[in-house]
């Protein structure tokens, strides 16, 4: 549950996040593009209007252009606004003074002749006025050059309203200079370049006549007069967004964060509420699961409902009991197959007929039992015996008495060995035995005695006339080297036994 519940709010905040960032990267392209024509507009008519660059920065300033231009947009706009309000008078002229409607609800022009601008209350225009002549030179402002001079501060009497002229009371400040206002610095500066890319203005960031570099070429925006271009604008500058814009995105940050604290608590009411309701079913899950991991199969825990968890908890039910009757089932077959796998490993080493141990096994406990000899220093004896004339009795008595022979002999010589000894038939009528820690002189005087047994046996009854002797070789010396080795040297003391003349233990 706190998984899914960090999950959630992780979603909850990559979204939130992801729509803020994409609002404000939004904001920030609107207030660009509408920066940049707004800036283009300006641009094209001031080119427009002188024809070229040079004749435009000689007739006029381009920001005095703009600022002028501006200022008359505003006017009329507020006369558009008021034109209504006006038309519903019929006095030319309002209680204070100010210019009365014209036809169609326009402020009736100044005096001045200026492009309907309204004089300020001393009769001197507020902005600069436009301009006349086929020259397209401006009038010069008071105090320039050919203009007239600038009233001294404090001339011309008070209206009566008690202002003076510049149309403020005494004591006040004079109304700001047309243009923009601290504070209302437009977010981007632009670049102007010619058709040749050569810097006009640079905002600060090149020279006039400098070669505008290669990336500030790829921006840069043409400015199209009379079909043709007449200069590039390109944008510098980072977005610094308006009071009414830092208020919008801070509601909108205040309605992220609601919405976030919103689905925060939502989530957690319902993870509480989901958590109880699971915990007892899935806890009678866990310990039941904890019982049948220490062993115990058949388990089974409590269902509530039909829900997801109920179904879970049934299947579980089912599943611990056919494991427990599955388990039962493959103990026994596990305990039979244990079983048969000794059994299957007894005959692997056993001979079928004697019982005794196969040549195989002996090689490998022998070699065993020589490097447990070797590392402890203790004494081992190999032996290796033959019973004599074994194929006369075949031949005289029948191969079933020669079984029987073998079969005897083994009894004897299991019956007199120790637990740790190890007696094997080796091939045909071949016998071993290993004798460990035991030295030769009681090795050979174990082998007499069991040669003895094996001459005394009463083979009469089991055939009549029957005799059975066996020869055996004696070795006990670990030099050899291997248990190999000790049983040929054992061998070869055999062969020395059968050319003595049989029934006998010879021994080095």
């Amino acid at each position: 549950m706190l998984a899914l519940l960090l999950s959630g709010l992780a979603a909850v905040a990559m979204v939130g996040g992801l729509a803020y960032v994409g609002i404000n990267k939004k904001v920030d392209l609107i207030r660009r593009q509408q920066v940049a024509d707004h800036f283009y507009k300006y641009l094209s008519a001031y080119l427009t209007q002188y024809g070229g660059w040079q004749a435009a920065n000689a007739a006029e300033p381009f920001e005095r252009f703009m600022h002028r231009t501006q200022a008359a947009e505003r006017l009329d706009v507020a006369m558009q606004q008021n034109g209504a309000q006006a038309a519903s008078s019929d006095a030319p002229r309002a209680a204070d003074g100010e210019p009365g409607p014209a036809p169609g609800g326009r402020l009736s022009p100044p005096d001045d002749g200026g492009p309907g601008m309204p004089p300020q209350p001393d009769g001197r225009p507020r902005f600069r006025p436009d301009f006349d002549g086929p020259g397209g030179r401006p009038r010069p402002m008071p105090g320039e050059e050919g203009g007239p001079p600038p009233p001294p501060p404090g001339a011309g009497p008070a209206d009566a309203g008690g202002r003076e002229p510049g149309g403020q009371r005494p004591g006040e400040r004079p109304p700001p200079p047309p243009g923009p206002r601290p504070g209302n610095e437009p977010p981007f500066h632009f670049i102007v370049a010619d058709q040749d890319y050569k810097v006009l203005l640079g905002a600060g960031v090149y020279r006039p006549g400098e070669a505008l570099p290669a990336a500030a070429r790829k921006d840069a925006r043409p400015v199209m007069v009379a079909g043709q271009v007449a200069a590039y604008i390109s944008p510098e500058g980072v977005f610094t967004p308006s009071k009414e814009e830092l208020q919008y995105l801070a509601a909108m940050r205040e309605a992220l964060l609601a919405g976030v604290t919103g689905a925060a608590v939502l989530a957690l009411v319902l993870g509480v509420l989901l958590s109880k309701r699971l915990s007892r079913t899935l806890s009678s899950l866990t310990d039941a699961v904890r019982a049948m991991h220490g062993g115990s199969l058949l388990q089974r825990v409590p269902v509530h409902g039909k829900d997801e968890v109920a179904a879970l908890a049934n299947a579980f039910n089912a599943m611990s009991e056919q494991l427990a009757r599955s388990h039962k089932e493959l103990s026994a077959s596990h305990q039979t197959i244990l079983e048969q796998a000794d059994q299957l490993r007894e005959l692997s080493v056993r001979d079928a007929l004697t019982k005794l141990y196969n040549r195989r096994h002996f090689d490998e406990q022998a070699t065993t039992l020589f490097n447990q000899a070797v590392r402890h220093k203790r004494p081992l004896s190999l032996v290796i015996g033959d019973i004599d004339f074994f194929k006369r009795i075949n031949d005289q008595y029948s191969h079933a008495t020669g079984d029987a022979v073998l079969r005897q002999v083994g009894e004897i010589l299991r019956g007199h060995m120790r637990l740790s000894d190890l007696v094997a038939r080796y091939g045909g009528e071949e016998f071993v035995i290993a004798l460990p820690e035991t030295a030769l002189p009681q090795a050979a005087a174990l082998c007499d005695k069991l040669r003895h047994l094996i001459e005394g046996f009463p083979w009469h009854e089991v055939q009549p006339g029957l005799k059975v002797t066996m020869s055996m070789g004696v070795y006990a010396d670990l030099a050899a080297g291997t248990a190999e080795a000790m049983l040929q040297q054992a061998d070869a003391l055999l062969y020395r036994a059968k050319e003595s003349g049989r029934n006998q233990v010879c021994f080095a």
